[in-house]
């Protein structure tokens, strides 16, 4: 089996696995090693050390891992908190991930019970996060994105319980410009959900035909691939964040 072969099997293998675990951390558990030997997670970007990728397929994973262990660290950390946390719980989580925009805690009325902080750059509304179903049994995190005055926004959501029963939501947002500053090559980034456009580094023209791909039904049984826009093409994968698709994909050379 060749190393490029063997690369996306390994990259389908962590998506799957993140999609179809019940939480973060275990599906982490079970593919960092596969993730950390094809995905190299350093600012450098050694072309020789995998002969069978190509020069693109190598900058995509290394700009997807520059960005992604940032989030998948995230959700890590707010996966496990099924009960409400203590106030230093909530700074202790901005001061870890000073790039999300805020943390906070709402009931299952959606009052909000705590804000870090107080008054955030970018406030949120909930009541779309308290339509879905959450109990015991759906209990994973989920992704939403919200269109602000300031662009859009990205919404990290898990319930909290006492007893067994729903008592509210632990919610994290941040803005997307936030992730692609860790990269290297944003200026050829494009970061989308099948619904949104996140942030593009390209053409507006290009960008707008990319976001028209049917991603809706791409996604049902891909999870990376190459995507024409008539003047660029694109090679792109996607990760989970619950039921959300984040799209990471990487403007292709003329």
């Amino acid at each position: 089996m060749t190393i490029h072969i063997l690369f996306r099997l390994s990259l389908l293998a962590l998506l799957i696995s993140l999609a179809g675990c019940s939480t973060i951390q275990s599906a982490w558990d079970k593919t960092s090693d596969a993730y950390e030997t094809y995905v190299d997670p350093k600012p450098e970007i050694d072309l020789d050390r995998r002969p069978g990728l190509s020069r693109n397929e190598q900058l995509l994973a290394t700009q997807f891992s520059l960005m992604d262990q940032h989030l998948e660290e995230a959700l890590r950390t707010l996966a496990p908190q099924d009960r409400f946390p203590p106030s230093a719980w909530f700074t202790a989580f901005l001061e870890r991930f000073p790039w999300m925009t805020a943390v906070l805690a709402v009931d299952a009325q959606g009052r909000v019970l705590t804000s870090h902080p107080e008054t955030p750059l970018k406030s949120v509304p909930v009541e779309a996060l308290l339509e879905r179903e959450w109990s015991m049994l759906h209990r994973d995190l989920q992704g939403f994105v919200e269109e602000t005055p300031l662009g859009p926004e990205v919404i990290i959501a898990g319930p909290f319980f006492h007893d067994g029963a729903w008592q509210g939501l632990i919610i994290a947002h941040f803005d997307p410009r936030a992730l692609t500053a860790f990269a290297t090559a944003s200026e050829r980034l494009v970061l989308l959900t099948p619904e949104t456009l996140l942030w593009t580094g390209v053409d507006q023209e290009a960008t707008r035909k990319i976001t028209e791909a049917p991603w809706e039904n791409i996604l049902r049984d891909r999870v990376h691939g190459r995507q024409s826009a008539e003047t660029k093409t694109f090679l792109w994968l996607s990760r989970p964040i619950g039921t959300l698709q984040l799209i990471y994909a990487l403007a292709l050379p003329n």
